[in-house]
C-alpha cells in the first residue's frame, strides 16, 4: 500500500485498514518506525470526510512544531491551542496539549460532538507521575462516540492497555506491535579506561576485575586512550574521554551526533569544550550562518546575550539545547538541526519526546540521571526512546549508540537492565485534582466513585479494593467523632493503589465540603468558579473570595499570580522586591494557602496545595513594568527558559481566571476585575514571552 510516496510496513498498513473501519488503534513501535504517518492518514481522511480530528501532543513544543508541519500541507483547517497559543480554535483538526483536551472535555463537552478521532501522541505519557492523570482521564470522561488512535513506544504491558481501553470506552480496538525497527541500532559501551566495547566487555570486566589477559578482544576500539604515550597523554583527565570518543565517530564518518547530557550546565559546557573542531564545509558554513542570522532577525533576538554565544557554535556544526534557552533560541537550533546543517548537538532528554530529529549517532553522556528526588538508572523506555534517534531512515543503514559506563562503580547487571532489559510496564497514575472532582461532582453526584472504578489502576483488580463508598456527610461526622476532636487519618499513596486512591477522592471531597465548594450535593458559587480552573484552582478561588484581588493593581496582579505557578531551582539567586510593594496582601495569601495546606494535613490528603513563591518577585515586577529582557539579569539568575516559562505560566493561569469570571462573574462581586486581569497579562506576554507572537513569526 502507497502513501505519501512511501511503502508502508505492514504495521502501517492494518493501522490504516482499521482506521478506515473506523475502529480504535493502539500502535506501539520503535521510535522512527513511522508511527506518525499512521496519524497523518488519519488526519487526512477526516478531512477528505468532512469530519473533525483532535492531535493530542505531550509538550507544547512538539504541538508548535506539528501544527507548522499540518498548516504547510493544509493550510487554515489546522489549528492550534495549547496553555499559551490559541490559533483558529474552531478548524477542522485542531492541535492541542493533553491537558487542553481534558478541560474540552469537563468544561465543553458540546465542542466535541463532531470528533471522529482523538489521537493521542505518545500515549505512554499516561505512566508520567506528574501529568499521566491527564491521558487517563481525557481516555476514561471523553465522549463514547469518538475513537483513540494511540501511538506509544514499547511497553510491557500494552495487551493489558489495550483491554482496558475496550473496556472503558465499549469499543472496538485493533492492537498493533512492531518491533523491528527499520534501522537497525549498534549498542556500544565507553568503558572507563578500557576503551569501547559491548555489554559482553562490560560483563567481562565484572567477572574479572581486570582488563582480560592478552590483550582485548576483536572489535575492541582503543578510541578513549591514548594508543603510545604523547605529550598530550599527560594531559589526560575525567573529560578526556569524551575527545577521544569523538574523534573516533568523526574518523568513522557518524556524523551527525545527538549527545544527551541531563544536565543544563554541563550540555553548553560540553558545547563549548568541542568549539575548537570544525564539523562544517565551507559551503555549510555559509548556509547555517545565514539561516542562523536570518532566523534571529525574524525573532528579533539577534541583540541577545545567549544567542551570539550559540552563533558562534553554530557556524562550526555545534549546538546545544535545553529548557533553560530563551523559547526562541531553542526554536532556532531545532530548525537548523532539522535542515541537517548540526552535526554535534548536546542535549538534555527533552529532544527525544516526539520531535523528529534523528540523527546517525546518539550517545550517554551517563546511563542515569536524577529525577527530582534522587539519582537513579535510566528505565529502558527512556534509554531507547532517546537511542531511537540514532539510525536515519533511507539514510543510514545502521545507527549507533555509545553509552559513557563509569566502570567499576556502574556494573554489568545494572547497564544490562537500561541497555537490554525488559522495557517497563504503563502504571496508572489516576489522582483527580479538585477541579477535576468537582466537575465530575457536579455531572455525576455519588457516582464519582464509579469513575474511580474505571480507572487503569482498578482494572484486572480481583477483588473489590474498597468498600461501598460513603457519603460526604458521613465521612465528615466519622473523621469529628471521639473526644479528641478532628484528626489527622493516616495518609494513603495516591497512586498505585486503588483502595488508596479513592480514599484520596473521597477525603479530597470531605475538605471540599468543609471550605465551602459544595454543600447539600451540589456545587456552591465558589465551587462553580474553581471547576474552570486546572491546577491552581484553590488558590485562586481563595484569594478572590478573600478579595484579595480586587485590590491590587496590574503590576501587585502579575507577581501575586506568579508566585502561585513559581518553583525556584536549587542554587538559584533572586533580588528581594521592595516589601513595601507586596505589603499586606504578600502576607495574606500565605496565610490563605498555609490554611488549606493545614486542612489537607488535618484530612490525610497525599497531594498538598502548592506553597507560594514570591523569589521571582523582583523580576516578575520590572518584567511587567516595561523593563527590557536583557536587564532581567539583574533580578536574578535564573535561565532565559525558566523565566518565559514561568511568566508565560503566570499569564495562562490569568486567563484561565478570566474565562471563569466571564462565564461566572458572580463570584467576584467585582465587575473590573476580569480586564484589570486582562490588563495585567498584556503587560507580561511582550516580545519574547508572547508565545503566540514567536509562533506566527516562526
Amino acid at each position: 500500500m502507497e502513501y505519501q510516496g512511501h511503502t508502508l510496513d505492514d504495521f502501517q498498513v492494518r493501522a490504516v485498514q482499521a482506521i478506515d473501519r473506523g475502529e480504535s488503534v493502539l500502535v506501539s513501535a520503535p521510535t522512527g518506525a513511522g508511527k506518525t504517518l499512521i496519524a497523518e492518514y488519519a488526519l487526512e481522511k477526516c478531512l477528505n470526510e468532512g469530519k473533525r480530528v483532535i492531535y493530542t501532543a505531550p509538550i507544547k513544543a512538539l504541538s508548535n512544531q506539528k501544527y507548522r508541519d499540518f498548516t504547510g500541507t493544509y493550510g487554515e483547517r489546522i489549528g492550534l491551542v495549547t496553555g499559551d497559543v490559541v490559533i483558529n480554535q474552531h478548524a477542522q483538526v485542531l492541535i492541542m496539549t493533553t491537558e487542553i483536551l481534558r478541560n474540552t472535555i469537563f468544561d465543553d463537552p458540546e465542542r466535541l460532538s463532531d470528533v471522529a478521532f482523538v489521537i493521542f501522541d505518545e500515549i505512554h505519557f499516561m505512566d508520567d507521575r506528574e501529568r499521566g492523570t491527564v491521558w487517563e482521564e481525557s481516555i476514561i470522561f471523553a465522549p463514547e462516540h469518538i475513537q483513540i488512535i494511540g501511538l506509544s513506544a514499547t511497553v510491557a504491558n500494552l495487551t493489558a492497555f489495550a483491554a482496558w481501553i475496550r473496556k472503558t470506552r465499549k469499543a472496538k480496538l485493533e492492537v498493533i506491535i512492531e518491533m523491528n525497527r527499520p534501522v537497525p541500532l549498534k549498542h556500544l559501551l565507553v568503558l572507563n579506561g578500557h576503551g569501547i566495547g559491548n555489554l559482553k566487555d562490560l560483563k567481562r570486566l565484572d567477572d574479572e576485575a581486570a582488563t582480560p589477559v592478552g590483550g582485548r578482544p576483536p572489535g575492541w576500539h582503543r578510541a578513549t586512550e591514548p594508543e603510545h604515550p604523547t605529550r598530550d597523554s599527560a594531559r589526560w583527565g575525567p573529560h578526556t574521554w569524551r575527545r577521544l570518543l569523538m574523534d573516533n565517530i568523526q574518523h568513522e564518518n557518524r556524523l551527525p551526533v545527538i549527545w544527551f547530557i541531563f544536565n543544563r550546565r554541563e550540555c553548553e559546557e560540553r558545547a563549548n569544550d568541542m568549539a575548537h573542531r570544525e564539523l562544517l564545509n565551507l559551503s555549510e558554513k555559509e548556509i547555517i550562518t545565514r539561516l542562523f542570522d536570518e532566523w534571529a532577525a525574524k525573532y528579533g533576538v539577534q541583540a541577545d546575550k545567549a544567542v551570539a554565544e550559540m552563533r558562534k557554535l553554530v557556524t562550526r556544526g555545534i549546538a546545544y539545547h535545553h529548557a533553560g534557552l530563551l523559547p526562541t533560541l531553542k526554536d532556532i537550533v531545532e530548525r537548523i538541526f532539522t535542515a541537517g546543517l548540526i552535526k554535534l548537538i548536546f542535549t538534555t532528554e527533552t529532544f527525544a519526546l516526539g520531535i523528529n530529529m534523528p540523527a546517525r549517532t546518539v550517545v550517554f553522556d551517563a546511563l542515569t540521571k536524577f529525577d527530582g528526588i534522587r539519582r537513579g538508572p535510566l528505565m529502558a523506555r527512556e534509554y531507547m526512546q532517546m537511542a531511537g534517534r540514532a539510525g536515519r531512515r533511507g539514510m543510514d543503514e545502521v545507527g549507533f549508540v555509545y553509552s559513557n559506563v563509569e566502570w567499576p562503580f556502574a556494573r554489568f547487571n545494572a547497564v544490562n537492565r537500561t541497555i537490554d532489559g525488559e522495557i517497563e510496564p504503563i502504571h496508572s497514575q489516576f489522582n483527580l485534582s479538585y477541579a477535576t472532582l468537582l466537575n465530575l461532582w457536579q455531572q455525576i453526584g455519588k457516582n464519582i466513585f464509579k469513575a474511580c472504578d474505571n480507572s487503569f489502576a482498578n482494572f484486572g483488580a480481583p477483588e473489590p479494593a474498597a468498600p461501598p463508598p460513603q457519603s460526604i456527610r458521613s465521612s465528615r461526622r466519622k473523621r469529628r467523632g471521639g473526644r479528641g476532636g478532628p484528626h489527622a487519618p493516616p495518609p494513603i499513596p495516591a497512586g498505585g493503589s486503588y483502595r488508596g486512591m479513592v480514599e484520596q477522592v473521597r477525603r479530597r471531597l470531605a475538605l471540599l465540603e468543609r471550605m465551602g465548594y459544595t454543600k447539600d450535593r451540589e456545587l456552591t458559587p465558589k465551587g462553580i468558579f474553581a471547576k474552570q480552573i486546572y491546577g491552581y484552582e484553590i488558590q485562586v478561588a481563595e484569594f478572590i473570595e478573600a478579595g484579595i484581588l480586587s485590590r491590587l493593581n496590574e503590576d501587585q496582579l502579575n507577581v501575586l499570580f506568579n508566585a502561585i505557578v513559581f518553583e525556584a531551582r536549587k542554587g538559584d539567586w533572586f533580588r528581594p522586591l521592595a516589601k513595601e510593594l507586596m505589603r499586606p496582601w504578600k502576607f495574606k495569601a500565605l496565610d490563605l494557602v498555609e490554611k488549606t495546606r493545614n486542612l489537607e494535613r488535618e484530612f490525610g490528603i497525599t497531594t498538598q496545595t502548592k506553597e507560594m513563591d514570591y523569589r521571582m518577585a523582583s523580576c516578575t515586577w520590572a518584567w511587567s513594568r516595561g523593563c527590557p529582557f536583557a536587564d532581567l539579569e539583574a533580578h536574578t539568575s535564573l535561565s532565559d527558559g525558566d523565566m518565559v516559562r514561568y511568566m508565560r505560566l503566570g499569564v495562562q493561569l490569568q486567563r484561565q481566571t478570566v474565562r471563569a469570571l466571564t462565564d461566572y462573574p458572580h463570584f467576584a462581586n467585582d465587575p473590573y476585575l476580569a480586564e484589570k486581569l486582562k490588563s495585567a497579562a498584556a503587560r507580561v506576554s511582550r516580545d519574547v514571552v508572547d508565545a503566540e507572537k514567536q509562533l506566527r513569526q516562526g
